[in-house]
């Protein structure tokens, strides 16, 4: 799979998120975070929860690195393409951080857990 990701919850905790097979769930700084196959529970949670939900996405064989920020029922999106379509209105920082390596510091995600290396 050459597109990996990651979901941190802002304020939830990992019991507050459904049991799901393909999904791993653990505490980190914010709030929750979800790593594996979440598909639409990313969507869900948006709604049902007070988040904010950012789905970070890393594709390994073009460098693409974005991360969907999901807050009552808006969507924004920051990307390593710019002057790209980004496919949501594009936002210049995640939490204040600017580049993949700051923003999933700033998220409390592992590099590892999406195995994200340096394009």
């Amino acid at each position: 799979m050459s597109t990996r990701s990651a979901c941190v919850v802002t304020g939830a905790t990992p019991d507050s998120i459904p049991a799901k097979d393909s999904i791993e769930v653990r505490a980190n700084k914010l709030g929750t975070l979800i790593t594996g196959r979440a598909g639409d529970l990313v969507v869900d949670l948006a709604f049902e929860l007070e988040g904010p939900v950012y789905d970070v996405m890393w594709n390994t064989e073009t460098g693409w690195f974005a991360v969907t920020i999901y807050r009552h029922g808006n969507a924004v999106r920051w990307d390593n393409r710019p002057g790209t379509d980004a496919g949501y209105p594009r936002v210049d920082d995640v939490l204040g951080a600017t580049t993949p390596r700051t923003i999933l510091a700033a998220l409390d995600i592992p590099a590892d857990a999406i195995g994200y290396a340096e394009a």
